[in-house]
């Protein structure tokens, strides 16, 4: 099908980020098309790419670094209750957000992002109150936690648990409500032409657009619908659900432990308190130490990924540390479930124009707290040709895997 309607901007991928660049260009009275699939219904015979928001818990906080990524979040975060509000979905649960992390960490990456004076400097300079707490405070403040001897943490009290696939559907909502049209396919070409960009989809419908932005997230380079290979590697993700049968005695906050004994990393990742999945039933979440084991590089790879289920010997550490934090909770069956993740090597997103008219907006694992700021910047410097933000573009530009010998001029 070839469709003679011409869109002022074609937004592919209907994830978080891409949902949320829609809705700000809707804003800014841009007549919008998305386009992305729709979530598999199961992942066992799946063939193709994959999403990381397939799923019901990410934290959102500002305990991040750098400070532009805690920016970022935190301006997402402002708007929560103005999304909640016009769509009446309930996306985002308050849920305190804890770190806990060895006092003197002698790894070099674990010292980067587990650095707790710099969590501490961050919040405040974004005005958000967080607690410092010593060993003696972890014991104190969490009787029914054993965290690991030597180890101390930071607090942020007023943080939340956001559910990906009722964001998505907020965002989206906002955007198709404000005029934007979405279109459930997967988009397989992008080609310049002389009356705009002319994008194709995989079941051979096509639409002109003035302009292009693609929000792939970690399917990005996989896909290869742009000319080049963006700095950014992504990895198939284990995420293990652990049921929990007791919810009424459960008080764990949300949080990022990084579990050091006799200079071994343990474990290094995040612990949900339970969330309610699709089956109805609530689980525990752990996301650890193998999410960086499995490299991906082509969509036949991300699927045979997806359709392993994930690492099952994920599910031994997932029991370990969770009986060895709270020694008298029960805890019931596990499963796990697949999960896709990128990382920018900037360790920011990327918001650049690479081409005329087409634009990219991918970020990593922080992709859903900062969705909806990355959004509203993508929509602002597509929609005016320029930067006006008070964080410099430079710290946000595509970054290529391989460079050109000489840069188009910005």
């Amino acid at each position: 099908m070839q469709a003679e309607h011409e869109f002022d901007v074609i937004v592919v991928g209907a994830g978080p980020i891409g949902a949320a660049t829609a809705r700000h260009l809707t804003a800014l009275g841009a007549d919008v098309l998305i386009v992305g699939p729709d979530e598999p219904a199961r992942f066992d015979d799946h063939e193709g790419v994959w999403a990381g928001h397939y799923d019901q818990g990410r934290l959102a906080h500002v305990l991040e670094v750098p400070l532009v990524s805690s920016l970022l979040a935190n301006r997402s975060i402002r708007r929560f209750p103005a999304l909640h509000e016009n769509t009446g979905i309930e996306f985002a649960k308050p849920t305190p957000s804890l770190a806990v992390m060895p006092e003197a960490i002698t790894d070099p990456e674990s010292a980067e992002w587990f650095d707790r004076e710099r969590l501490v400097a961050n919040a405040a300079d974004l005005g958000v109150g967080v607690d410092r707490l010593d060993e003696a405070d972890l014991r104190q403040r969490y009787r029914h936690m054993s965290f690991e001897p030597g180890h101390v943490g930071v607090l942020q009290s007023d943080a939340f648990i956001v559910n990906p696939r009722e964001l998505v559907r907020a965002l989206l909502g906002v955007a198709t409500s404000g005029g934007a049209t979405l279109v459930r396919d997967e988009i397989t070409d992008i080609r310049r032409e002389a009356r705009g960009q002319l994008v194709t989809a995989r079941s051979g419908s096509s639409w002109r657009a003035r302009s292009v932005v693609v929000a792939t997230g970690a399917a990005t380079n996989a896909i290869g619908l742009i000319a080049r290979p963006l700095a950014m590697d992504a990895f198939g993700a284990t995420v293990v659900l652990v049921e929990a049968p007791e919810l009424d005695v459960v008080d764990l906050p949300a949080t990022m432990y990084l579990k050091v004994r006799d200079g071994e990393t343990l474990y290094g990742g995040i612990i949900m308190p339970p969330l309610r999945y699709p089956d109805g039933r609530w689980y525990f979440k752990c996301a650890g130490n193998s999410v960086l084991e499995t490299p991906l590089d082509t969509p036949d790879e991300i699927a045979r990924w997806v359709r392993t289920g994930g690492n099952q010997k994920d599910i031994d550490e997932a029991y370990s540390v969770l009986t060895d934090l709270m020694p008298r909770q029960q805890f019931g069956a596990a499963h796990t479930r697949p999960c896709l993740v990128s990382a920018n090597r900037t360790a920011l997103p990327y918001i650049d124009q690479i081409d005329d008219n087409v634009f990219v907006a991918v970020e990593g694992e922080r992709g859903v707290m900062a969705a909806d700021e990355i959004g509203r910047l993508t929509a602002e410097l597509v929609s005016t040709g320029r930067w006006s933000d008070s964080i410099p573009h430079d710290l946000l530009r595509a970054v290529w895997e391989i460079p050109l010998a000489t840069e188009p001029l910005r």
